[in-house]
């Protein structure tokens, strides 16, 4: 028993201790986890050192192919009308070195270059990609811790009404459905806390999957402690030329340069395929040496240098078919070329709107919640007076925390707007 109670202890303790000192993750901490982490990244790395092995392999054909065979036999074989019986034992090398072969085996090596360069831009592009959803994942936590602080000062809010409507009551003043209503807006405010905070946990569970680690789902995020007000006045905004971002994208874009390297490897591919029909030209050289007590016939050594031209000139076809897939995938790469161009293009137009847009937003946000503010405060001091019933009240108070709520997301939005804009011009971890 008094063990149990000491490894409570020790546990509540320890507990105690990592909590206190857990470490508070901003944005740049949570994107390095991911870069280590991220499983779509090491897919790409695992793929991109593929293709580095396929550049080893294809060069590996400049050099000579060699080859060693042995053998131990029992053999019998009649001499001068003698039957004959001896272990035979052999041994042979040959080695094959590769002459000319009309370029074929250049353009082989070309297009897996080509290839590892694709792959490695595929890997820059899956790194940006995974930097824009940590990021955009990372500001929808902060949204959502902001509208929990929203969530929080409604509840306050329905709180004190609910303290002044029951003192009210007490004294006379106003009715007993003040009370009642302001008990069942309190009770929704709350609920609307609860639900806030479970989106919260929600999107937790979203980040630690981007991360790629086992982490512990309550994982500590750096929230921004201002409030969303003073966030808002204090931000500073750029006027962005749509041109020059387009431009910019068309230059930075890893997936321009992946297609443009696909389409390098294809045509390389294209070449190898055109030099099926010419011959190849190869060196070999050969030595064996055979080895029986016995058996005369047996015992030989011999060696022997060739300069060999073989020529397929009829494959069944198979050449033809091959030059013409290759000029498919050729045609095919130049095409989503021309596809991701118009994609990008179309995706930095887009982002470059919604930043626009958000700026817009936020001011005429910003506004609503001044004027929600000030309206509330009139229909607050109106109740008091008598002026009013709790009706308007209640219009004031939802109109200031939906102005509030509003402007949250608004905030958080033009953040993962902007994010998506440098994203799209493939500047994702720079300023623009």
């Amino acid at each position: 028993m008094h063990k149990l109670k000491k490894l409570s202890i020790i546990s509540c303790f320890a507990l105690f201790i990592s909590t206190s000192f857990a470490k508070d993750l901003n944005l740049e901490e949570l994107i390095t986890i991911a870069l280590k982490n991220n499983t779509n990244i090491e897919l790409s790395k695992q793929q991109a050192n593929i293709k580095k092995e396929q550049v080893n392999k294809t060069t590996s054909s400049y050099l000579p192919n060699m080859s060693l065979n042995a053998s131990a036999s029992q053999k019998e074989i009649e001499q001068n009308n003698v039957k004959v019986d001896d272990n035979v034992n052999s041994i042979g090398i040959n080695a094959n070195q590769l002459i000319y072969d009309f370029g074929k085996t250049t353009s082989n090596i070309s297009s897996s270059k080509y290839s590892y360069n694709e792959a490695q831009n595929d890997l820059r592009a899956t790194i940006s990609k995974t930097i824009l959803e940590v990021t955009s994942t990372y500001y929808d936590i902060l949204n959502k811790y902001q509208q929990i602080e929203v969530a929080k000062e409604a509840v306050k809010l329905d709180e004190l009404q609910l303290n002044q409507a029951q003192e009210y009551f007490k004294a006379g003043v106003r009715t007993k459905i003040d009370v009642t209503n302001a008990k069942l807006k309190l009770s929704n405010s709350k609920l609307k806390l609860i639900q806030a905070k479970y989106n919260l946990k929600t999107a937790n569970t979203k980040l630690i999957s981007i991360l790629g680690k086992d982490l512990d789902s309550n994982i500590n995020i750096k929230f921004h402690n201002q409030k969303i007000v003073t966030l808002v006045e204090s931000t500073k905004y750029k006027d962005y030329s749509l041109e020059n971002l387009i431009s910019l994208g068309l230059e930075k874009r890893e997936e321009i340069k992946k297609y443009k390297a696909k389409i390098e490897a294809n045509r390389e591919l294209l070449d190898v395929s055109k030099a099926e029909y010419l011959p190849r030209v190869d060196l070999d050289a050969t030595y064996n040496n055979s080895d029986s007590d016995k058996i005369t016939s047996e015992d030989l050594e011999q060696s022997s240098i060739s300069l060999n031209l073989k020529w397929n000139f009829f494959t069944g076809f198979s050449t033809v078919a091959d030059n013409k897939i290759s000029l498919s995938k050729l045609s095919s790469s130049k095409k989503e070329l021309q596809q991701q161009i118009l994609d990008i293009k179309q995706e930095i137009t887009a982002a470059h709107l919604n930043v626009k847009e958000s700026i817009d937003s936020l001011n005429i946000g910003l506004l609503n919640v001044n004027l929600a503010t000030e309206n509330l405060n009139l229909a607050n001091e109106r109740y008091k007076a008598g002026l009013n019933d709790l009706i308007e009240l209640n219009d004031a108070k939802l109109e200031y925390t939906q102005a509030k709520s509003s402007l949250v997301n608004i905030y958080y939005s033009y953040l993962s707007n902007l994010a998506k804009l440098k994203y799209s011009i493939g500047l994702i971890n720079e300023e623009i």
